[in-house]
């Protein structure tokens, strides 16, 4: 019994102590109108669904909900907002080349269409997010679009 008490005591202690640990959790940048994703690509429904379903981590917009303040869980969010802007980040897309671009659609298509995105942990707390078969069609075929564009 009273390991158990010196256990919960040192968790306790433990938990407390690992909220002094900075997060890393990179902050938002003030929209840069020449390089965020430029609003002739998006249709209206399409915005929405990019913004629901993929700009907290793939945007320099990321809205943290409470928790993000507490560690270890600040430590998982700071990971997957990195992971997410290195391999895509909207707030950045004028500024990629046009092969670039034409592999990140490539890349968001091909996620979307296989459920690997948004992740299941981050579904787990936005399950709003959650993309239904109608609009992973909708993505796929706005990627399909932008792609021909920018090959013409």
């Amino acid at each position: 019994m009273k390991a158990a008490k010196v256990f919960i005591l040192v968790l306790i202690v433990g938990l407390i102590v690992i909220q002094f640990v900075p997060s890393g959790i990179p902050g938002n940048k003030p929209e840069d109108d020449k390089n965020i994703i430029n609003s002739d690509l998006l249709s209206d429904p399409v915005t929405e669904l990019i913004r629901k379903s993929c700009f907290d981590c793939h945007s320099d917009q990321t809205e943290l909900p409470w928790y993000s303040r507490l560690a270890p869980v600040s430590w998982v969010l700071a990971n997957h907002i990195k992971e997410g802007r290195s391999h895509l980040n909207f707030s950045e897309w004028e500024g990629y080349s046009e092969r670039e671009k034409i592999s990140k659609l490539a890349e968001i298509k091909d996620e979307a269409e296989s459920g690997g995105m948004p992740l299941k942990s981050y579904l787990l707390m936005h399950p709003e997010a959650k993309m239904n078969p109608e609009e992973v069609l909708l993505l796929v075929a706005w990627t399909e679009e932008v792609s021909a564009r920018i090959l013409e």
